[in-house]
Formats: C-alpha cells, sequence, structure tokens
C-alpha cells in the first residue's frame, strides 16, 4: 500500500521573531525614538528670544545716545595707555567744562577659548587736573586677547572705542559720531 504524507503543522513564528517586521518597522521607529529624544534637548535647552526687560533695555540705548552726544558736546576725548609690568592704567582726559574726580572704566573682551565675554571694571581717580589712574582687580592676560571693547563713563557722558594692541600703543578715545 501507499504511503499516506502525512500532514504536518505548519511552524509559526511569533512576529517579533520574524526579521523582516524589524527591518520594515525599525526605522521609522527609530526616527520617532530620535524626534522625541531631539523635542526633549530643545524644550530642556531652549533660548529666550526676547529678553524679559527688553523695555528697559530699549531705554538704556537711548540713554547712552544722549551720553554719546553730551561728550560730543563738551568735546571730551582722551588717551589710555596701560603699563604691562604693573598692569596700571593712566587716562588723560581733556574737554571743556568740569572733570569728574572719578571715571569707570570698563573692558570687555573675548577669551581665546570659549564664548563668553571677559569685563573687567576698573576704578579711575583723578591723580591731577585731567590724569586719572586705576588699576584691575587681576592682572590682563597679554597672550589670550587681540582686541579690547573699552568704555569711559561719567555719570552724564561716555567714550567708547575699540583697543587693537593695549600693550604697545596708546588709545585715543572720542565721543561717538
Amino acid at each position: 500500500m501507499d504511503a499516506l504524507p502525512i500532514m504536518q503543522k505548519p511552524v509559526t513564528v511569533r512576529w517579533y521573531r520574524e526579521p523582516w517586521t524589524w527591518l520594515v518597522l525599525g526605522g521609522p521607529l527609530l526616527v520617532v525614538f530620535a524626534s522625541m529624544y531631539t523635542a526633549f534637548l530643545a524644550y530642556r535647552g531652549a533660548d529666550r528670544v526676547v529678553a524679559e526687560d527688553y523695555y528697559r533695555q530699549g531705554l538704556a540705548i537711548n540713554k547712552d545716545i544722549r551720553r554719546d552726544s553730551a561728550a560730543r558736546a563738551q568735546k571730551i576725548s582722551g588717551d589710555m595707555q596701560l603699563d604691562r609690568s604693573t598692569g596700571a592704567i593712566s587716562f588723560k582726559l581733556e574737554g571743556e567744562g568740569a572733570l569728574p574726580s572719578v571715571l569707570l572704566l570698563t573692558i570687555s573682551h573675548a577669551p581665546r577659548y570659549g564664548n563668553a565675554d571677559v569685563i573687567s571694571h576698573v576704578r579711575l581717580v583723578q591723580v591731577s587736573s585731567g590724569r586719572y589712574a586705576g588699576a584691575p582687580q587681576e592682572k590682563f592676560d597679554a597672550d589670550a586677547m587681540a582686541l579690547w571693547h573699552v568704555k569711559v563713563e561719567a555719570p552724564d557722558w561716555r567714550l567708547a572705542g575699540e583697543w587693537a594692541d593695549p600693550l604697545h600703543a596708546s588709545l585715543r578715545l572720542k565721543a561717538a559720531q
């Protein structure tokens, strides 16, 4: 007699063990998880587009413009020098009208490494008529900076400029035009 073929049960493979399932679903799942992670990073590290005190900052710009025009009206100018050995700063001020007894010098520069500006404030005290002197709290690192943004301020006027070579030359500051 002929042998009857025996019917075997088909082997069932679970869906998660099938490689084609993962090949088809893997890409879209990876994109979904990557987008959720990107959204988390964006929410956590979001920068503020507008400052909270934007109106006050806008008014401060007008105040600075008025201070520049006051310096221009009084024909104020000055020469600044930095003594490399001591780190002392001397400033000679010329102009019409009474000169203040104390000036505030603000120096900012970008560091060699990193992106946050380094800002130093130096109080310049009048040592004789039209001459001021002061020393910063910390000594300036000459190798770490190439361009200084300098601002000399009095209560009612200011002078601003950029100093490209503070260790070898003096800086001539005039009122902004």
